[in-house]
């Protein structure tokens, strides 16, 4: 395929983006953010992205036996008051609703690697979902569609957790630390949800009561509250366990002792954690998916590699290097205090300009649904990343 990225012609689609209440992903700094563009992927190629997806998803389900099994919570930099409740979690299969797989390579020949699993928080909802649909209106019938069926799946997902507790009241909170990113991006929950038959209301962390036996929210009458057995955050645990134990502590006893359901569930931190990797190419040295991945960077020695922070985010606190072990490219951050972890560089496409291209693929309750891309001119892919949108060709 000679020309993978077309321009696409103009639509209505930034118009209803804006009408939708999503402006802020257009205004000011984001206003290069959403780009009016795709790349389009064969049915193969879009086809082992999601097996790839869903491949990954089984050798992390298995590393979480391992772990478990071998008590690696220190080589994961996961306290032992965060344990119970990871197991606990894990044991009960807790819904794991949303993570996101981050990809290199995948197209054109070039081999499908696993860079990360966004397993916790991740965000780019929206754009998945929404923009990206919006964007190939005007050419929609000139292509084969997208793999783009998240929404779907999560209100398939929810509803199927609605229906395993008929005795509970279906009230879902969705909760974060309150930036505007974050709350647009609950937005795609509140979707599914509200089509999965919940009633969800929306608060900030910190406006929520976290009582000894239920989790409360104060209604518009002072001094009314309503109750929910049902909690989605978007809130990292690592930020719940390190720098809020009182509310983990809490948590544990609503979780366990009084059957609150929240979701993503504490197991997904093992996901999470950038280290979670090494133990999983230790198990699977052999699996194709996986970059080389180590707790130091001995290993590397005339191989370029990157230096990651175990629960880094947002691009930040990277360091690539190059097989001379000489730094060619470095994001700064809020997370080097953070244990570090070395993995090999994954070969990624490359347009004619140079910019490279990363697939990140969706899944709900462990199943693949969506795919979207995310360009950037550099090595890393960051904030100043841009989103381009796919077709099927």
């Amino acid at each position: 395929m000679v020309d993978r990225v077309i321009d696409l012609p103009d639509s209505d689609a930034f118009n209803r983006i804006e009408d939708q209440g999503f402006a802020w992903f257009l205004d000011d700094e984001n206003e290069e953010y959403i780009t009016n563009e795709a790349i389009l992927l064969t049915r193969a190629e879009g086809s082992a992205l999601l097996q790839a997806a869903s491949d990954c998803y089984n050798l992390f389900t298995n590393g979480l036996e391992y772990v478990i099994a071998s008590n690696l919570w220190n080589q994961l930099g996961i306290p032992e008051a965060a344990v119970p409740l990871i197991k606990y979690s894990w044991q009960h299969k807790h819904l794991h609703l949303l993570g996101r797989f981050d990809f290199g390579g995948g197209l054109d020949g070039i081999a499908t690697k696993l860079i990360e699993f966004n397993a916790d928080t991740c965000t780019g909802l929206p754009e998945s979902t929404l923009f990206q649909d919006w964007l190939q209106e005007a050419v929609r019938q000139d292509y084969k569609g997208q793999i783009n069926y998240l929404i779907s799946d999560l209100q398939k997902n929810l509803t199927a957790l609605r229906l395993a507790y008929p005795e509970r009241e279906p009230n879902l909170l969705l909760t974060s630390l309150g930036y505007i990113e974050d709350q647009l991006n609950l937005e795609i929950i509140k979707m599914a949800a509200e089509q999965a038959g919940f009633y969800v209301a929306y608060s900030d962390l910190e406006q929520v009561v976290f009582d000894e036996d239920a989790v409360l929210l104060e209604t518009e009458n002072e001094g009314d509250y309503h109750k929910f057995d049902f909690v989605y955050k978007l809130v990292p645990w690592e930020f719940i366990i390190f720098e809020e134990p009182e509310l983990l502590e809490v948590l544990n006893d609503l979780v366990i002792n009084h059957g609150l359901i929240l979701t993503n569930p504490a197991y997904s931190i093992v996901f999470q954690a950038k280290r979670f990797m090494s133990i999983l190419y230790k198990l699977y040295p052999a699996e194709s998916l996986l970059l080389s991945t180590y707790n130091e960077k001995t290993p590397f020695a005339g191989r370029a590699f990157v230096e990651k922070v175990n629960f880094g985010r947002l691009g930040e606190n990277i360091r690539i290097y190059d097989n001379r072990g000489e730094m060619v490219e470095e994001n700064d951050g809020d997370f080097d205090q953070e244990e570090k972890v070395f993995q090999q560089l994954a070969s990624m496409y490359r347009n004619e300009d140079g910019d490279i291209y990363q697939a990140g693929v969706y899944i709900s309750n462990g199943k693949p649904s969506c795919i979207s891309f995310r360009r950037r001119d550099g090595l890393i892919i960051d904030d100043d990343a841009e989103f381009i949108s796919h077709l099927l060709c």
